[in-house]
């Protein structure tokens, strides 16, 4: 008669499995962290086993990105996919909309539904950690044209930086990109 283990102990080997994959992962130089002199950060950034000579660059799109279709913009940073996706854009926080509005959270989400109305193709790229601890999709977001969407909403003053240990993909020209729009004073940084 087979041997039957407890579904706790089932779990428990899923994750002792989960955790050597990452490991050996991280062995092989996958998702290495890379150091970064900006002050004030966490210090890493990198991703898809990227190094410097082969990191992409924020305004090309990577072929490692696939292709979806957005169903739907629920605010300035957050939007559903037509494969059930619920995705939080990576690097950027936008001002909160309904009940907790905050200034320029209605203009942030209506330039994210402008930039990205419903049926829009786009393509979409993931850093080390691809969900957050609400399952959310963490990704960035590219149009056709390979203009990036987390980008240009920064760009236009529409979003600040907001960036986590491990998805610093693209740092450099997401504070760059934050700190262009604050000398400028576009968006938020004009108004609020």
């Amino acid at each position: 008669m087979p041997q039957r283990f407890r579904p706790g102990v089932l779990v428990l080997l899923t994750l002792i499995a989960i955790v050597i994959a990452v490991l050996l992962a991280r062995l092989a130089g996958v998702g290495t962290p890379e150091t970064s002199g900006t002050p004030g950060t966490s210090g890493t950034s990198g991703t898809l086993g990227t190094t410097p000579a082969t990191r992409p660059e924020a305004s090309v799109v990577p072929s490692a990105a696939t292709e979806a279709t957005v169903e739907y913009v629920h605010d300035g940073d957050t939007l559903f996919l037509t494969d059930g996706r619920k995705v939080r854009m990576l690097g950027i926080n936008t001002p909160e909309i309904g009940d907790n509005l905050e200034c320029y959270g209605d203009e942030a989400t209506s330039l994210l539904r402008q930039l990205l109305p419903k049926g829009t193709n786009v393509r979409v790229l993931p850093d080390v950690e691809p969900l957050d601890k609400y399952g959310r999709s963490l990704l960035f977001i590219y149009l056709d044209d390979s203009t990036n969407v987390n980008l240009e909403m920064l760009r236009q003053g529409a979003a600040e930086v907001e960036m986590y240990r491990p998805n610093l993909l693209f740092q450099a020209e997401i504070e760059a990109a934050e700190q262009a729009a604050i000398d400028s004073g576009v968006g938020m940084w004009g108004v609020c």
